[in-house]
């Protein structure tokens, strides 16, 4: 049976938009001239914040870590191209990029590149079975990455405008303007307000609002499936592996867990392969640090591939998102109830807003393309 990111993976490869839970926003029809503050740089908080400034708006940002890009993190001292420790592909047609430069004069010189339907990927099931991948609507960036395009065409223009080490505890909004207070006590004050931090953080009550949330959606914030995840990525002297390698386990109810290539058509001579695992399948991995992790993975591969894994071992690099400050999450889960997005994304007496990979009207949450795209809609709606 498809899954519900499987089935949008194809239609992105064939071009066509993934239905939606709901009636769309309206067009931007007026202008707004108070201020607005966005509490997050990841990539809702700094898409919101681009289309704000290019709109003469006065926009603020205010992020609790010490640099912008939230789950769009990225390395470039490990090998020879930048790998993407967090959202790492498009699932939508190439031409979102576009949507979210909002600008027709930029050149967006982005080399993105799909997979072969007859690539092979592998099975294991105490056996090893290959088979062709099929229709895989995921792109992947050749000499960049999600972060390497919002750092060259978005954060440029709005950098005056972010503020870090400022994590923002509450939100008052008894009264106008809103005062939001920081985790040193520090108030600032804005007309309207876009939250855009993870959902993670509204669950653990980390960000408190007075007066409190409607009841509806509180209950969406405690009844969200969130998954923690890992991401590690092993060097290897030889490519041993096919583009994917998945077991029985690697898409269920409660988590995924699979091994991919992660030089694939990439500008390189490296042999990296990527091991991306969410909620229950990344347990056993986020179980176990330093070399027991390292271990732990290179056993299994060993048991797939007859020992090539431990024999053409060189290096590994972990990326834990659930011990991640002021995140703690991979993202709102596959098989969470389709109708707690839309109330996620609800505003609150048209003063507070909310965007992100899981506040959002589409079917697509957890994807960075959709979480731009749901900051894309708020800002709309601010402005009309």
């Amino acid at each position: 049976m498809i899954t519900r990111r499987q089935f949008i993976k194809v239609c992105g490869a064939l071009g066509l938009t993934v239905p939606l839970l709901g009636c769309g926003d309206d067009e931007p029809s007026g202008g707004f001239d108070g201020r607005v503050v966005v509490i997050g740089a990841g990539v809702a908080g700094l898409s919101a914040a681009h289309l704000l400034q290019r709109r003469d708006v006065d926009v603020r940002v205010l992020e609790a870590a010490a640099t912008y890009g939230g789950r769009i993190k990225r390395t470039t001292e490990f090998v020879d191209f930048p790998i993407s420790l967090g959202g790492e592909w498009l699932e939508a047609p190439e031409r979102e990029l576009a949507r979210i430069v909002d600008d027709p004069s930029v050149d967006l010189d982005v080399r993105l590149v799909g997979y072969d339907p007859d690539d092979p990927t592998a099975s294991f099931d105490g056996e090893l079975v290959y088979s062709p991948l099929g229709e895989f609507g995921s792109l992947n960036f050749v000499e960049s990455s999600w972060f390497d395009f919002f750092d060259e065409h978005i954060v440029p223009g709005i950098s005056s405008r972010l503020t870090f080490g400022t994590e923002i505890v509450e939100i008052d909004h008894t009264g106008d303007p809103i005062r939001l207070t920081d985790a040193s006590g520090t108030v600032h004050e804005a007309d309207r307000v876009i939250v855009t931090v993870p959902l993670r953080v509204l669950q653990e009550e980390r960000l408190r609002f007075t007066p409190p949330l409607p009841a509806r959606k509180q209950r969406a914030i405690d009844d969200a499936l969130v998954w923690g995840g890992i991401k590690a990525f092993f060097e290897f002297d030889e490519a041993f592996y096919p583009s994917w390698v998945e077991f029985p386990d690697s898409d269920t109810a409660t988590g995924q867990r699979y091994y991919y290539d992660a030089a694939y058509r990439r500008d390189t001579t490296t042999n990296v392969l990527g091991l991306f695992a969410v909620g229950t399948g990344a347990e056993p991995y986020q179980a176990r640090t330093d070399d027991a992790l390292r271990d732990h993975v290179l056993a299994e591969l060993d048991e797939v591939f007859d020992g090539a894994a431990s024999r053409s071992y060189l290096r590994h690099i972990v990326q834990d998102w659930s011990e991640e400050p002021f995140i703690g999450q991979a993202y709102l889960a596959d098989t969470a109830d389709p109708a707690i997005p839309p109330v996620l994304r609800e505003p609150i007496d048209g003063r507070i807003h909310f965007a992100g990979e899981a506040y959002t009207r589409h079917d697509d949450w957890g994807s960075v393309d959709d979480a731009a795209r749901a900051a894309r809609e708020v800002v709309d709606r601010i402005l009309a």
